[in-house]
């Protein structure tokens, strides 16, 4: 793991929603056709992750 890091290779844990999507439930939410609710049950994750989003703060991991 030393060479890794060293070699920069070493991340940590991704976000799992792509930048797409994240662009998709912020002009959504900001347009007000969808509930914060509705978007966290769609792409099936925590309402505080899908809040997280719209707020522009990184995603936390999980």
């Amino acid at each position: 793991m030393a060479l890794t890091k060293k070699n920069g290779k070493l991340k940590g844990k991704q976000p799992e929603l792509s930048e797409p999507a994240r662009r998709s439930i912020r002009r959504r939410y900001a347009e007000g056709r969808i509930s914060l609710a509705d978007l966290a049950t769609e792409y099936s994750d925590g309402r505080s992750t899908i809040h997280r989003i719209i707020r522009g703060n990184p995603e936390s991991p999980k």
